[in-house]
């Protein structure tokens, strides 16, 4: 199942929207008592629990798309379950993308640590294309804002992209919009939403 939460900012306490590693605790407490699949440092993947800032009239809404419904929310939160409804291949859809547009540099090795040799990529409209290659085609970029923030012990790049694109693939779009796109997606990366163009 699908499952869509909104949480309006003024409804959580959060010292800091840009401590994504906050956010991470934030988001998972939401599902404390839910009975998540997986081991203890896997519950996150194993339930598809993704997550985004944006920027509403009204200010800060927190996003979260997950396999189950919360269990936790604050008071004012919505969840609603949403059928999958692909789009049919050739349609015209636009698409919202916040990520970690980022490369691997050094090839990894047990000398080499994991986010070691990790580079910030300066076409993100080229890494975009790529990463949703097989899924949709002709993408293009027509916002694109890059933020720093932090994942508790480190830097975070934000991309944070709107573009249009057509389907080539809806199973494979099912498959991003289910388990993101890219990397760190436990703070608040890879949740890619769609509509109709």
């Amino acid at each position: 199942m699908n499952h869509l939460t909104l949480v309006a900012a003024p409804t959580v306490r959060v010292k800091s929207w840009s401590d994504h590693g906050e956010l991470h605790r934030l988001v998972m407490a939401m599902f404390q008592s839910a009975n998540l699949p997986g081991e203890p440092n896997e519950k996150r993947a194993a339930s598809n629990i993704l997550f985004r800032i944006d920027e509403a009239p009204t200010g800060k809404v927190l996003l979260i798309r997950s396999d189950i419904a919360p269990t936790n929310l604050p008071r004012g939160a919505k969840t609603k379950a949403v059928p999958w409804q692909m789009p049919e291949a050739g349609a015209a859809i636009r698409f919202r993308l916040t990520a970690n547009a980022i490369r691997r540099t050094r090839p990894v090795t047990p000398a080499v640590k994991r986010g070691v040799g990790m580079s910030p990529v300066d076409d993100v409209a080229d890494w975009m294309t790529n990463k949703l290659a097989g899924a949709l085609d002709d993408v293009t970029l027509f916002s694109h804002d890059r933020s720093v923030v932090t994942s508790g012990k480190s830097p975070l790049q934000l991309d944070a992209v709107d573009g249009y694109a057509l389907v080539h693939d809806p199973e494979a779009v099912q498959h991003l919009l289910k388990t993101g796109v890219g990397r760190s997606k436990a703070f608040g990366c890879g949740l890619l939403t769609i509509a109709r163009a």
